[in-house]
């Protein structure tokens, strides 16, 4: 397959892209910075390029440009997230809106690739010399995919690296063993398999799961191809190719629950602008209400009350404007107390109906340089599962912004900020994967990336975060970050 690099300047949205080109056989090169873009670009044998459109302070088309200019038949994908063309597409071969979805992107990648002219690509001298069956034997056992071998009722002959690297056995624990150890949940599956093998049938991409020796489930992409006699074509066996894609199928899962979000996020937005439109006219009219001589105590009193309640409703419109319109990736000033309380506001409801008491502790303001939207989503995505686990059980949440070292280096001063609560605590299993990947406690309620996400904000901005929890009768959670103040 083709050699792809992806660019994009978010890592996150850049990962999930580099998986799925991945699942589609594509090797993917990465990168979030045009200079570092252009240095893979110039040093290999690139395809193909994928790149967001905004980079920073340049633009795709800009890098494209410099590309075009030393390897002019490179395609270019230029993404983005609108859905109208930014500007004009000179250097670029195609535009994809990030909203069109990944089955888009991969039709946008074959289409360009199948139209470009590639040379034959001749083996080795060294290769040609090599007899073909210890070739094919080395290129088999050194395979990046799971490849094995059986026999027609589905003995187990052959097992490569790969298969023991993805479910785990050792070829001495399954040769010799019926392929249903690996799926002893899909019995007619297997069967049918093999019943359209022995039919001369090839099946290819055919996605499914397994169980790997330690039982966990797996999605993998099966192609599976009768194996006939040189002399006569009898089928004799089968070959199985079977891909690990259950990253990529979480990361398909969480492009399209952050693109639902995206569209709530919009929404909401939409509506704190139309509120504030009428919320105007009701506050002058309180306003006029009462410079009403005529009103008594008790009417004053209510006036008074409405008025205070509006004010509420216009800090929270104005908290989910600035929550959807904070996207400039530009570092500056950021109070951490002034961030938590307007975070506290959205979480008021919520934590009052727990009966939850919060314990603000603000012995420093918490000024510190970064990205405000980037650091505003880390506290409000810790904060979310703190009260996430008091609705378990628990009724505090200690809140604690203080001057501190850099534990991992005493002579670097900077800012801490201490989220715990007192609910009912992780597991030392669930500790050690918190900060992996797809990994969730939550369901389907759950993508598993805000604290993935979450540490790599931290560490971009010179930080670093971590996690204390127990669940016996001290049990509890307590999350510390630490933000350099000279970043």
């Amino acid at each position: 397959m083709a050699l792809i690099l992806a660019v994009d300047d978010e890592s996150s949205g850049l990962y999930f892209r580099k998986l799925i080109l991945e699942h589609a056989g594509h090797t993917v090169l990465s990168s979030t910075g045009v200079e570092e873009a252009l240095s893979l670009f110039h040093a290999n044998p690139v395809d193909l390029v994928v790149t967001d459109h905004l980079l920073g302070r340049q633009t795709g088309n800009d890098m494209a440009q410099e590309m075009k200019r030393t390897k002019p038949g490179v395609p270019i994908i230029l993404l983005s997230g609108t859905s109208t063309i930014p500007e004009s597409l000179v250097h670029a071969d195609a535009f994809l809106s990030k909203t069109e979805g990944p089955e888009q992107l991969l039709e946008t990648v074959d289409q360009l690739l199948s139209s470009r002219a590639h040379s034959d690509n001749q083996l080795p001298d060294r290769a040609e010399q090599t007899p073909l069956r210890e070739l094919l034997a080395a290129i088999v056992e050194d395979s990046e995919d799971a490849i094995l071998s059986k026999t027609l009722d589905g003995t187990i002959l052959t097992w490569n690296k790969a298969a023991e690297r993805m479910y785990g056995y050792r070829a001495e624990e399954v040769i010799g063993k019926n392929v249903i150890m690996l799926a002893p949940d899909r019995p007619d599956e297997i069967r049918e398999i093999l019943q359209r093998l022995r039919e001369g049938k090839k099946i290819q991409h055919f996605e499914t799961n397994r169980r790997t020796k330690e039982g966990q489930t797996i999605f993998v992409s099966l192609t599976i191809s009768p194996v006939r006699e040189a002399n006569n074509g009898e089928i004799i066996a089968a070959s199985t190719i079977a891909r690990d894609i259950t990253q990529t199928k979480m990361a398909e899962d969480a492009l399209r629950n952050s693109e639902r979000l995206a569209v709530a996020g919009r929404m909401a937005a939409t509506i704190a602008h139309e509120i504030n439109n009428p919320l105007e006219t009701v506050t002058n009219v309180l306003y006029l209400l009462s410079r009403n001589a005529r009103l008594d105590e008790a009417a004053r009193q209510h006036l008074k009350i409405a008025d205070e309640e509006l004010r509420r409703i216009a800090q929270i419109t104005r908290s989910t404007l600035g929550l959807y319109r904070e996207r400039d990736t530009t570092p500056g000033p950021v109070s951490l107390s002034e961030m938590i309380d307007n975070l506290l506001m959205f979480y008021q409801r919520q934590v009052q109906s727990l009966g939850v008491k919060v314990e603000k502790q603000f012995d420093s303001a918490g000024k510190v340089i970064g990205v405000s939207g980037e650091l505003r989503q880390v506290i409000a995505n810790i904060m979310a599962n703190a009260i996430d686990a008091l609705g378990v059980t628990g009724t505090k949440l200690k809140l604690h912004i203080y001057e501190s070292t850099d534990w991992r280096n005493l002579g670097r001063r900077g800012i801490r900020l201490v989220v715990a609560d007192d609910g009912p605590g992780m597991s030392a299993q669930t500790q050690a994967n918190l900060f992996h990947p797809f990994y969730t406690t939550k369901g389907q309620k759950g993508t598993g990336l805000g604290l993935w996400v979450s540490q790599g904000i931290i560490t971009k901005h010179g930080g670093s975060i971590h996690v204390r929890s127990r669940t016996d009768s001290r049990h509890g959670t307590c999350f510390s970050i630490f933000l350099p103040t000279n970043n």
